[in-house]
C-alpha cells in the first residue's frame, strides 16, 4: 500500500481497525464494504493566509474538498483495487458513516478540541478527514483518544456560545447557523452578526494556541482561493463552483444581507 499512496499528495494516513470505528446510522452506510474490516484514514492540509481574508470559512475559499480528496481517494482506490483484486476499497469524504473525527483520532492522527475539531502537530485544525474502508485486514494501532490543551479560548470567543466540556450545540455555532436553509430565530441572527460571517466561521481556530506556527507546506489545495461572497457572484452562480455553494443562493442572500447591513460605514 506504501507504494502506491507515495505517488499522491497525501500528507499523512493511518489504518485502524474497523471494529473501533463509531458508525452512524445514515444512507451512505449502505455503502460500507461487506464484513469491513479495515479503515485508512487521511488528512489534508489547506491553510492558506489568503483563505482568511474574506467573508467566509477558510474551508470553503479552497478549491472544493470534497471533490479534490474524492478525486485522489478514488484514484487509490482504483489502484488498490488493481493489486488487490478480492478485495473491496470504498473512500468516503465528510458524507460518511464514520464518526471521522473520532477515527483520526484513535489512529493515531491527532487530538480533539474542545471545539470538536481535529487538530493535528503538524497542520492544526485546518485539516480535511477522508478514509477508505475496506475488506481486506491490515496491521492496525488503536491509540487513546487524546484532547487538546484545553485552554478555554475557543469557548471563550465562540459567538454564539455554543462550546461547552467538549460538546458543541449545532443550534448555537454560527457555522451551522450559516448553513440553515430554514429560517432562523432571532438569536440566530444576533450570532451570525456576531460571527461577521455569510459562510462557516472560523473564530474558534482563530484563537487556537495549536494552529500558531502551523506548516504551510503539503497543500494539496491550489492558490486558486475565492475567500468573499458578493451580490455579483450569486447573479453569475460561479458560487456553484465552491463547497460554500452547496446550500443554495437563498442563504447566501439572507447570510450576505446579514453581513452587510453589519459592514456598511453610516
Amino acid at each position: 500500500m506504501q507504494d502506491i499512496l507515495k505517488n499522491y499528495n497525501i500528507a499523512q494516513y493511518s489504518t485502524i481497525s474497523f471494529q473501533h470505528l463509531n458508525i452512524f446510522d445514515t444512507r451512505s452506510k449502505q455503502r460500507l464494504p461487506e464484513n469491513s474490516k479495515t479503515a485508512i484514514a487521511f488528512v489534508f492540509p489547506y491553510f492558506n493566509k489568503n483563505a482568511f481574508m474574506g467573508n467566509v470559512s477558510a474551508y470553503c475559499s479552497v478549491p472544493d474538498y470534497h471533490i479534490v480528496a474524492m478525486k485522489q481517494l478514488k484514484s487509490i482506490c482504483e489502484e488498490l483495487k488493481t493489486k488487490y483484486s478480492e478485495y473491496s476499497f470504498v473512500p468516503f469524504v465528510d458524507a460518511s458513516p464514520i464518526d471521522e473525527v473520532d477515527m483520526a483520532a484513535k489512529s493515531g492522527l491527532g487530538v480533539v478540541g474542545e471545539n470538536s475539531l481535529l487538530i493535528t502537530e503538524k497542520w492544526g485544525s485546518y485539516i480535511f478527514i477522508g478514509e477508505i474502508i475496506t475488506d481486506m485486514e491490515m496491521e492496525t494501532v488503536l491509540y487513546e483518544k487524546k484532547s487538546c490543551m484545553k485552554c478555554g479560548l475557543c469557548k471563550k470567543h465562540c459567538p454564539g456560545k455554543a462550546i461547552n466540556n467538549g460538546i458543541v450545540d449545532k443550534e448555537k455555532c454560527a457555522s451551522h447557523i450559516s448553513q440553515k436553509k430554514r429560517d432562523i430565530t432571532d438569536w440566530q441572527f444576533e450570532i451570525l452578526k456576531r460571527a461577521n460571517t455569510v459562510f462557516g466561521c472560523d473564530i474558534c481556530q482563530k484563537v487556537c494556541p495549536h494552529n500558531k506556527n502551523i506548516d504551510q507546506s503539503e497543500n494539496m489545495f491550489s492558490d486558486d482561493i475565492v475567500n468573499t461572497v458578493t451580490e455579483q457572484m450569486l447573479k453569475d452562480t460561479s458560487y456553484k463552483q465552491r463547497a460554500f455553494g452547496f446550500r443554495g443562493m437563498k442563504v447566501l442572500e439572507r447570510n450576505l444581507q446579514i453581513y452587510n447591513a453589519q459592514n456598511t460605514k453610516k
